[in-house]
């Protein structure tokens, strides 16, 4: 491929995902409140067979990029460091972590899966009753642009008020 059409390529594929940053949905689910944002235009709601009713999916029309947020009750009183260890000791794909802050009530996880790139996100509230996640993975070859998506994604998550 000549360099001037690569060159056109990126920049086609980069003003796409920015793009989608123009038309964004805020939503907030029913039961624990939390709130989400996403842009309307990379991401449709995706109808999943869950018993989880409090989890929504969402996938980029070619299924290259997919997200969910969802959130539950923490019956278990775990902490937020007892549910990364199992979390990571009990869930596949968590081998190449490449960023993993953390606070007193949150952690992110993030890293490679194969050729994709993985945010996950968990936020406990409420006194540590209830579990908030947002997860999403996309592209790696798409990084630049849907790293200001997602950015602009966690920005916007939010737990519920008790």
């Amino acid at each position: 491929m000549k360099p001037h059409l690569t060159s056109l390529l990126i920049l086609l594929l980069t003003a796409t995902v920015a793009a989608g940053a123009g038309g964004w949905s805020t939503e907030s689910d029913p039961k624990f409140g939390f709130v989400f944002a996403y842009p309307q235009d990379l991401f449709a709601s995706v109808d999943v067979d869950s018993d989880r009713p409090a989890f929504h999916y969402f996938a980029s029309e070619s299924d290259e990029a997919k997200f969910l947020v969802g959130a539950w009750d923490n019956r278990s009183g775990q902490t937020p460091n007892e549910f990364k260890r199992w979390m990571l000791a009990n869930a596949d794909g968590y081998e190449d972590i490449t960023y993993q802050p953390h606070g007193r009530s949150w952690f992110v996880v993030s890293g490679y899966r194969g050729n994709q790139i993985y945010y996950e996100k968990l936020m406990f509230s409420c006194g540590g009753s209830i579990a908030n996640v947002l997860a999403i993975s996309y592209p790696a070859a798409r990084r630049d642009p849907f790293d200001r998506v997602v950015e602009r994604m966690e920005d916007r998550f939010r737990p519920g008020r008790c």
